[in-house]
């Protein structure tokens, strides 16, 4: 089946033995259907299906219905696991039948039969998802490539590079084409040792990332040693799709190290040491082609304190920008290193969480909302402050090209929703 090049299943005899076990099969089903219920996600699947494509295929010797149903399945993104196991489960019922009519030399052979097909439907699968994981990741790569700052991001460019070398190496089965199996001698590892130790402070977080790079890595080694093997094409399927859950989680782990960068390095408001809002088209767009490339959500918040103008009236504007001056210590204490915080005006601010869907930046939103609420300024008498929140998550999905239109129309929403809060009666998050 699929792109077998044995004779096995195809000669005449095992054929022919092939399709009268499954009429008799058929039969017996008829006269008396198994008593249990065999629960699967998708009809698709189901092996009454699967045993009827065999059977058209055995008589007429055309496999273009089989391959046509396993290209569909791989397609559709069904797992391969569910299919094997629907097929074993149509495998077990012909050789429970065969060996209660005592045919053992029969049943052998149709243990190495049954082996065979799946091996070739393997195969199918694997061809279907190397050619969708060689689309999706040279679209990963393009959302890279077009960044205008990529910092620490040419380091996933480089794994999303070595991730294709991955894929071409194992469609070819050529394992002198396969890329780097260590860890530290590719540029992330080099720098993941070195400067990354200044760089992230806990140490805990920087042995997961550790280690998710060096089980990245090890898929080499991995796909190396089943390579030669007759029956590979389940477990390389199996691996590649860990590979890519890697590559994205890798992916993920960069952008976030990327954003520490960011605020480390680009220029500040001199109050409160955010960064300027002239950055934050740059930054947004850039974050939209890593969601895109990440395939991960991140949020924008946008929140200003409640009635500040009566705090600069009444006490001057000195003690307003200490009232900012403080707003600023707590937004730092409450955020992830990982956060962009912007001064957007005033008493304006703006946050990019990446990697962070909106139910978790309302949370975080929130949880700055009461910590801001619960600090007055030190004064006499204490200035008690509130302020008001709009959250909005930037899913890439809803998007196909990254310009300035779209970026300006996040932060118009985010706006909006800032608006609502305030129109609801402050001190909310919206």
């Amino acid at each position: 089946m699929g792109q077998i090049n044995e004779a096995g299943w195809r000669t005449t005899h095992n054929r022919q033995l092939l399709e009268r076990l499954l009429h008799d099969l058929d039969a017996r089903l008829r006269d008396d259907p198994p008593d249990e219920v065999l629960a699967i996600e998708s009809t698709s699947v189901a092996w009454p299906r699967i045993k009827d494509c065999l059977l058209e295929t055995l008589v007429s010797g055309d496999e273009t219905r089989c391959q046509a149903m396993l290209r569909q399945l791989a397609g559709s993104d069904t797992p391969f696991m569910l299919f094997a196991h629907q097929f074993g489960t149509l495998r077990n019922l012909v050789l429970k039948q065969t060996l209660a009519a005592g045919a053992i030399d029969d049943a052998q052979r149709v243990m190495a039969l049954f082996e065979e097909m799946e091996e070739g439907f393997a195969a199918i699968y694997l061809e279907v998802f190397l050619n969708r994981l060689g689309t999706r990741n040279h679209l990963r790569l393009s959302h890279i490539r077009v960044l205008s700052d990529k910092n620490l991001l040419s380091y996933f460019e480089s794994h999303l590079e070595w991730m294709a070398a991955l894929i071409d190496a194992t469609r070819a089965r050529l394992p002198a084409q396969m890329p780097e199996l260590d860890p530290t001698r590719c540029q992330f590892g080099q720098w993941l040792h070195a400067e990354g130790l200044r760089l992230i402070r806990d140490r805990s977080h920087i042995e997961q990332i550790h280690q998710l790079h060096e089980a990245m890595h090890h898929v080499v080694a991995e796909v190396g040693e089943l390579m030669p093997h007759r029956r590979a094409s389940g477990p390389l399927y199996a691996l590649l799709k860990k590979a890519e859950t890697f590559s994205l989680e890798l992916g993920n782990e960069i952008s976030l190290l990327n954003s520490i960068v960011i605020m480390s390095v680009y220029s500040k408001d001199t109050l409160t040491g955010f960064l300027s809002r002239r950055f934050l088209d740059r930054v947004l767009a850039n974050q939209m082609e890593i969601a895109k490339a990440t395939e991960s959500p991140f949020s924008v918040i946008m929140f200003d304190l409640d009635h500040f103008k009566e705090i600069n009236d009444r006490w001057g504007h000195p003690t307003g920008d200490r009232a900012l001056e403080h707003v600023a210590g707590i937004v730092r204490d409450t955020l992830r290193q990982s956060d962009l915080i912007f001064r957007y005006g005033g008493e304006e601010f703006l946050l990019v969480c990446p990697s962070t869907p909106q139910a978790q930046a309302r949370l975080l939103a929130d949880k700055l909302r009461q910590r801001i609420a619960a600090s007055p300024l030190q004064n006499t008498p204490p200035i008690p402050l509130a302020a008001s929140f709009g959250v909005v998550e930037v899913a890439p999905a809803g998007y196909e090209v990254v310009d300035t239109r779209l970026v300006h129309e996040v932060v118009a929403a985010c706006d909006g929703k800032l608006y609502a809060a305030k129109r609801s009666g402050r001190n909310c998050v919206v």
